[in-house]
């Protein structure tokens, strides 16, 4: 059922058609940056490519369909007191992949093998991560097999939580690949549950890094609002934003500034 409601929220997101004058001040302060679009709003053909962001899992949507849900919990890492910076350091928010058999399933922790020198994932022959879930109750400790992979092909690995953002950027990899082709294949929207904050929003700053490194130019954020028939601030031709210009701002601040992004706004094709 939620997968059906995310589906009218994309749906949304890719047919919206008006621009709201409440933002009008907003376009003005070097947030935006406006992109000519090659399609029309009602194209049935188009990808519509998003990524929803829920409090247990994110979710890739496209042309209707779903890909399976991506589920994580949100670790603290300790913040060792002995420390010379321990009163400057923040705690380490990680965003953590599980595997979940069922929906009312706690999970398990998955473990990776990481790259000592870059931290990236390793992967196989095949392209897939290295990968395993985790023992015990919930996964906390790495599994056996997978130390003795490690050890017995990759010395100098590191073996740490696998993020949920290396297997979404991995499977929008994937999709941009196969729908290249579609006059929309360079935008993607990532909707936000309604209530996010400025922490949850820097927290997903990886997110967007990883959508940008894998070579989406156009990122948009949408809410998630709840109730479709509130969504009220439209910017842009044929995407959705439902923001106030302050919260459009923070957003700003935490996830595109840092990147040296802007917020895209499309405009209708001279053509």
């Amino acid at each position: 059922m939620k997968k059906i409601f995310l589906f009218a929220i994309i749906s949304v997101l890719a047919g919206a058609c008006s621009t709201p004058k409440e933002l009008s001040n907003a376009s003005s302060d070097g947030m935006f940056e406006d992109f000519p679009v090659p399609f029309e709003a009602d194209d049935p053909s188009l990808l519509n490519l998003a990524v929803a962001v829920t409090d247990s899992y994110f979710v890739i949507g496209a042309r209707g369909g779903f890909l399976p849900n991506t589920y994580y919990t949100v670790l603290t890492e300790l913040t060792n007191p002995s420390s010379d910076d321990y009163q400057k350091r923040k705690p380490e928010v990680l965003y953590v992949a599980i595997q979940k058999e069922a929906e009312d399933d706690p999970g398990k922790k998955i473990w990776a093998l990481h790259s000592d020198s870059s931290k990236a994932c390793i992967t196989d022959s095949t392209g897939a991560f290295i990968a395993m879930t985790g023992d015990g109750f919930s996964g906390e400790r790495p599994p056996n097999s997978l130390e003795t992979i490690r050890n017995r092909d990759f010395p100098h690995a590191e073996i740490k939580p696998l993020s949920p953002f290396n297997l979404i950027a991995k499977d929008l990899a994937m999709a941009r690949r196969r729908f290249n082709d579609f006059p929309d294949s360079d935008w993607i929207v990532l909707i936000l549950e309604d209530g996010n904050n400025k922490r949850i929003l820097r927290e997903l700053l990886p997110l967007m890094r990883a959508i940008n490194i894998i070579g989406f130019k156009h990122i948009q954020v949408g809410r998630n609002l709840g109730n479709l028939d509130t969504a009220r601030s439209v910017i842009g031709t044929f995407r959705l934003y439902d923001f106030e210009p302050k919260q459009l701002q923070q957003i700003y601040d935490e996830l595109y500034r840092p990147l040296n992004l802007k917020m895209p706004r499309q405009v209708p094709s001279k053509d």
